[in-house]
């Protein structure tokens, strides 16, 4: 990483007065480093929804979160290849500083290149590439050995992947909870998963504490969904898109956060984490409990009635892993009021269940590993809300089951290169739902293969 620096002793002391004490030869100048990475794959993909026959819908099915669907005429039609390559660029940033009284200060912004639905069209000749840049994290940090860290702006909570404990990624691209779903359309939410990463890099502050006998602790809040604050309000006419909206017309569809970009109805999330990490006889052991709830916002009828629709998330999860000379198992499990993707359930939905389990081996430059999980939840709910009545109508429709598999190994080429190989299955089942629009009657299972080879390369 190339290192820049940004500034002097006299700029850092008066930029923190008093709390900067003497002698200054101890400080650290803040410096700048630049890293990120590069990844390129070729996949081969076989699932369903791969086709649409005439007459039949072109978007995806109208499961909660994707609002209704437009019925196509009938001669739009299209079918879909089985192969492709993947690019996902991404650039990292970091600024790091040091006061004499031992605190340390600094951010970090993270920028990927490859996380929009694809080339969107809004109008003649305008459009939206893949490769529009867009910021993933950016955040800053105040840390001291004795009293921990605070870290404000865009970034992870401590059940989001900071102080979980279970979740074996290590290998490959991560399993099933990896770049697999770069390759599958967002077919039925038959690509979504309900993983650390999936939580969101919305606006919030965290702390995570020092380590006491082998002991940390972690909090999170954030006010909503919405990344970078004010998140689709500055319009003349206010809606449900701005993220402050604590009531609006459509607040059920969005339980599950919509395909679009920072659209869902969770309010007021918080999240909280204790973590043990030790060493017996050489086995280093994690473990994680931790809890995530938040509220959510209220729908509104015709006459301007709000009326509660949603259940807070209300989830509970522990994990574990151990790692031996050079093999690493976990395990996770969780269960509260929850759906796929970190959705809010519908009230009268049933609560949500998920076991995760993973193991990998290294062994010099190789890598190899397995992932699996298995999830029972409401999936796409038979509730709906009417806004001439304000009641919520209920159609008879079984319970949601999602799991996974993923296979995956790495070598170790150069420092900072890796070549990789994975396979990935995953499959969601539904009575009375169609989770496969494209094709006549209603398909009940939407399943995907997806084989992948290419390389990454971190700097």
């Amino acid at each position: 990483m190339r290192k820049i620096l940004l500034g002097t002793t006299a700029v850092v002391s008066a930029a923190f007065g008093a709390a900067v004490v003497t002698p200054a030869a101890a400080q650290e100048a803040p410096t700048v480093r630049l890293g990120g990475s590069i990844q390129a794959y070729y996949g081969y993909h076989n699932s369903t929804g791969q086709q649409n026959d005439p007459g039949t819908n072109t978007l995806s099915p109208g499961v909660q979160g994707g609002g209704a669907n437009p019925v196509a005429a009938g001669n739009s039609i299209a079918r879909l290849g089985k192969h492709d390559i993947v690019t996902i660029p991404a650039i990292n940033i970091q600024v790091n500083g040091k006061l004499a009284n031992g605190l340390t200060y600094g951010g970090v912004i993270e920028i990927g290149f490859n996380s929009m639905e694809g080339r969107q069209v809004q109008e003649t000749r305008a459009s939206v590439g893949r490769g529009t840049a867009a910021v993933d994290e950016a955040y800053i940090f105040l840390a001291h050995p004795r009293f921990g860290q605070v870290r404000f702006g865009d970034e992870d909570g401590p059940m989001g992947g900071l102080m979980t404990s279970g979740w074996v990624t290590g290998f490959g691209t991560g399993g099933v909870f990896g770049v697999w779903e770069n390759f599958q359309n967002r077919q039925a939410g038959n690509r979504t998963q309900t993983a650390p990463g999936g939580i969101g890099d919305s606006s919030k502050i965290v702390y995570l504490s020092p380590q006491f006998f082998g002991f940390d602790f972690g909090a999170s809040y954030a006010p909503n969904y919405g990344v970078m604050g004010q998140t689709g309000c500055p319009n003349n006419v206010i809606s449900g898109y701005c993220d402050r909206a604590y009531a609006f017309r459509g607040a059920t569809s969005v339980a599950i956060p919509a395909a679009g970009p920072e659209f869902a109805a969770r309010r007021n999330e918080y999240q909280v984490a204790l973590r043990y990490r030790g060493s017996f006889s050489g086995v280093g052991v994690s473990a994680t409990a931790g809890y995530i709830g938040s509220g959510a916002a209220l729908d509104m009828t015709d006459a301007g009635r709000q009326v509660r629709t949603l259940n807070d998330l209300n989830i509970w999860q522990i994990g574990a892993q151990a790692s031996y000379q050079g093999l690493t198992v976990g395990a996770a499990y969780q269960r509260g009021d929850f759906n796929f993707f970190w959705g809010n359930t519908v009230r009268g939905d049933r609560s949500g269940e998920q076991l995760t389990v993973g193991a990998a081996y290294t062994a010099g430059p190789i890598t190899v590993g397995a992932n699996m999980y298995s999830a029972l939840v409401a999936g796409s709910t038979g509730r709906s809300f009417s806004a001439t009545t304000g009641l919520i109508t209920n159609s008879p429709r079984g319970m949601q089951r999602r799991w996974g598999m993923g296979l995956g190994a790495n070598y170790r080429l150069a420092p900072g290169l890796d070549l990789i190989a994975e396979y990935v299955f995953h499959s969601i089942r539904q009575q009375n739902v169609d989770l496969d629009s494209g094709r006549a009657g209603v398909q009940g299972r939407a399943f995907s293969n997806t084989f992948i080879v290419g390389s990454r390369l971190a700097f």
